[in-house]
């Protein structure tokens, strides 16, 4: 009972400290787009705009319309093959693999290549030859895989897709919204090697027996002319038109854009995203030693530790109110307890419900263990006194 309402005093106290803290640094402003007097025209049939942080839907145009997709399909494709096997793995390419129409790198009947090599032909050449090749390989069959790729999009609680190859070529059981892909995207995004291969501008397949080699130019231009692009994906076919999808990332921001039949999709992208960076605000949530949390100590010659954090953080947002914060920390700690490079708290920072930042708390003050004396000394100790 008594570790319980101590417990909720310690919340109260650290909600308290870390309000105030907050509100010294963060004046409730709304910060609106700054040098943008009018929002950017988009040619697109349907696009979305997410802030890839917190899945907010930032700007849409019929975002929820199914349509078709063409290439972009790849990017669920390589998410699926990285989740279902190894990048040393090395494939056999089949009969079935070659000769795809459309984008290609040539793959022939009998030859390896690993899947990490596959995976950039993939997402830098958009190889369709590759896409079959990989969902023959990890699902056994292009149907098979198909049904690995729709378990998975409706693992993300998506329901405006329906894939029914790996690659993109038209079909109209083949479909996806805008803000479905983006939300893919965004899955995608977690996976390290996937953000390392879509950020890749060339890459080289060295071919058996010094042969040659096939060397991969990525299609998506704006890696070489946006500053603040991060990865992407092309498609195009006569029926999906021009799809693009984008990633960009300025400071902690981080998005992600979608386009369906754009046929300006490199300016609209590149117009969108500067539109949605400058409707965020910097935000100064803590400086260097600012939080400060007092944290009980058990068996120690103090009975309390203060904990701090010992490096500032600033955040981009929208809507300063829409930030909250809360502190993750044991109830108590046991001694002894030493100034180590190691935290044992952090205060997580949240934009609407969706976790932005944190920053870790570290004690600041050693605190060394007490011995309890035995039954008789402290009998002896009290008559002797």
């Amino acid at each position: 009972m008594k570790k319980t309402c101590l417990f909720k005093i310690l919340s109260w106290f650290i909600s308290l400290v870390i309000a105030m803290n907050f509100t010294a640094f963060a004046d409730g402003s709304f910060y609106p787009a700054s040098g943008e007097d009018s929002f950017p025209d988009i040619s697109a049939v349907s696009y979305a705009l997410l802030d890839a942080r917190t899945g907010e839907l930032l700007f849409s145009r019929n975002e929820n319309q199914r349509m078709p997709m063409a290439s972009i399909t790849k990017i669920m494709t390589a998410l699926v093959v990285l989740e279902n096997s190894k990048l040393d793995e090395m494939v056999t390419v089949t009969s079935d693999s070659c000769g795809i129409e459309g984008s290609s790198i040539y793959l022939y009947e009998g030859e390896t290549l690993s899947v990490k090599d596959l995976l950039y032909a993939l997402m830098l050449e958009s190889a369709n030859d590759a896409a079959v090749c990989l969902a023959i390989h990890v699902g056994g069959s292009v149907e098979e895989f198909s049904d690995m790729m729709n378990n998975r999009a409706s693992e993300l609680g998506i329901k405006n897709t329906n894939f029914n190859n790996p690659h993109g070529l038209e079909d109209p059981e083949h479909y996806s919204t805008a803000r479905d892909i983006a939300l893919i995207w965004q899955e995608a995004m977690k996976n390290s090697t996937f953000r390392q291969i879509v950020a890749t501008k060339t890459h080289r397949i060295d071919l058996p027996d010094e042969e040659g080699y096939r060397f991969l130019s990525n299609h998506n231009k704006l890696l070489k002319s946006y500053e603040y692009c991060i990865g992407g994906k092309t498609g195009f076919t006569k029926t999906a038109g021009r799809c693009l999808v984008t990633g960009a990332k300025r400071d902690d921001l981080e998005f992600v854009m979608v386009t369906l039949n754009d046929p300006s999709d490199w300016q609209d992208h590149e117009n969108l995203l500067n539109y949605a960076m400058n409707l965020y605000s910097k935000v100064d949530v803590a400086k260097e030693g600012s939080l400060t949390v007092d944290m009980p100590v058990v068996g120690g010659s103090a009975k309390k530790v203060i904990l701090s954090n010992i490096e500032p953080l600033t955040l981009s947002v929208r809507d300063v109110t829409k930030l909250s914060s809360r502190v993750e920390a044991p109830r108590f700690m046991y001694a002894p307890v030493t100034t180590t490079e190691k935290p044992v708290a952090k205060v997580v920072y949240s934009y609407d419900g969706k976790d932005i930042g944190e920053l870790d708390l570290y004690p600041q003050s050693t605190v060394k263990t007490v011995k309890k004396d035995n039954f008789l000394k402290r009998i002896l100790n009290s008559i002797f006194k």
